[in-house]
């Protein structure tokens, strides 16, 4: 299912080394995941989500505030006969490790990022899927190997998404529900625009379910703050989101998503 990202050819792992018959070899780093970025394929010196964004998120996530819709994905998956999942865009790896621990029909969960650390992160707290660094736009997996993607708030490429997955595969989308972080984004914008909930039309998939969750919460300060750090708001924080955040330590916030399931044609 992993294929070398310098030839496309097959990769087997022995001695935690990846390699091909071309003679590439790419080593396993000690936390389990595999760097297979190729460097021409790298557009900054550390591309992805930054560190400090990615240790915000890792730990808003692993206080709970989003269980409810990590159990929403498992739902979904566990209607159907899923072998090997993708979860595209894992930064740190909570989705991956949920989906890893509940499916017990998959026989390999695959968490692929661009973001090196976030890879690291994931590997290290979920030891029963395979990581890769790698770009959405060239994702080292084999053509027609992917029962079941999973895109929880991640860009991809939508050819690519056609190249890795089966006929008939799955593909869950995860976007945010109209007023999601309202309360939070009406101290950012003048004007608050709700999202937009209209399922995007993707050539080769069809949409057949989609559902919206929502969950209202208080958050302490470490959990608001880290809230603001896991998101693009990390660099709209303006002075009176600044004020708030130092008045109280209790926040009431609004979670909504929206869950889009696609099968390919």
């Amino acid at each position: 299912m992993i294929i070398c990202p310098i030839c496309q050819s097959a990769l087997s792992l022995q001695n935690k080394q990846w390699s091909c018959d071309k003679g590439h070899c790419f080593d396993q780093a000690k936390e389990g995941y595999t760097n297979l970025l190729a460097v021409q394929h790298k557009h900054s010196k550390q591309p992805g989500d930054s560190k400090a964004m990615l240790q915000a998120r890792q730990h808003f996530l692993n206080q709970g505030h989003f269980a409810f819709l990590a159990a929403a994905v498992n739902q979904i998956i566990s209607q159907y006969s899923a072998r090997n999942i993708l979860d595209l865009g894992c930064g740190e790896g909570y989705y991956t490790q949920t989906i890893s621990n509940q499916q017990s029909n998959a026989n390999n969960v695959v968490g692929v990022d661009i973001a090196k650390e976030g890879i690291r992160m994931a590997a290290k707290r979920c030891k029963h899927a395979q990581f890769f660094v790698a770009s959405n736009h060239r994702l080292p997996i084999a053509d027609n190997s992917i029962d079941f993607t999973v895109r929880v708030f991640a860009p991809s490429d939508n050819q690519e998404l056609l190249r890795i997955s089966k006929p008939k595969a799955y593909l869950l989308k995860v976007v945010p529900g109209a007023m999601h972080l309202s309360k939070l984004r009406t101290m950012l914008y003048k004007d608050l625009q709700a999202h937009s909930e209209q399922a995007e039309g993707m050539l080769g998939w069809r949409l057949i379910e989609q559902q919206k969750i929502a969950e209202n919460t208080t958050l302490n300060y470490p959990d608001m703050n880290a809230l603001c750090m896991m998101t693009p708001f990390a660099w709209k924080k303006n002075k009176e989101l600044e004020e708030h955040l130092k008045l109280g330590d209790k926040f009431e916030m609004n979670f909504e998503f929206v869950l889009q399931l696609y099968q390919r044609d």
